[in-house]
């Protein structure tokens, strides 16, 4: 059974809606966002952006890309961004994204809201030097669902 309801601010606007543990509901972002920048300067190596941290898991809200001259003007570069069990390792535990840009290509992707599992670290890796990559989001509790 439902109930209809108004939520209302101290001042009766109806903002400062809350509720989360993945029932999320909320009116504003749930954390304000944090930047993983690092530039790929050789292939095949992983590069790690962001470290876990305890009982939270990592939200992705967004990537920016680029890459330089030194990038194959033919093939161009593919970027992987994956999670796994270390900072260094190569071996992903998920795909997330694959990027294919090219020599001197620029660009961004935003409004993903991608959840990582819990105790992962996220790292990219590039065939082609170099690539630059930024991973932009926040840690959330896990929940307890």
């Amino acid at each position: 059974m439902s109930l209809p309801s108004t939520i209302l601010d101290s001042k009766g606007t109806g903002n400062g809606v809350k509720v989360t543990s993945r029932g999320q509901l909320i009116t504003a972002p749930l954390k304000f966002n944090e930047t993983y920048f690092v530039s790929m300067t050789s292939p095949v190596i992983a590069y790690n952006f962001v470290e876990p941290n305890t009982r939270m898991q990592f939200v992705i809200d967004g990537i920016i890309f680029s890459s330089d001259k030194n990038v194959s003007s033919t093939n161009g570069a593919e970027i992987v961004i994956y999670t796994a069990n270390s900072a260094t390792s190569n071996t992903p535990i998920e795909n997330l994204f694959t990027l294919d840009i090219g020599r001197l290509d620029k660009g961004s992707v935003t409004g993903l809201n991608v959840i990582t599992d819990e105790g992962v670290w996220i790292n990219g890796s590039t065939d082609d030097a170099t690539t630059n990559l930024t991973i932009i989001g926040y840690y959330v509790e896990i929940s307890e669902d």
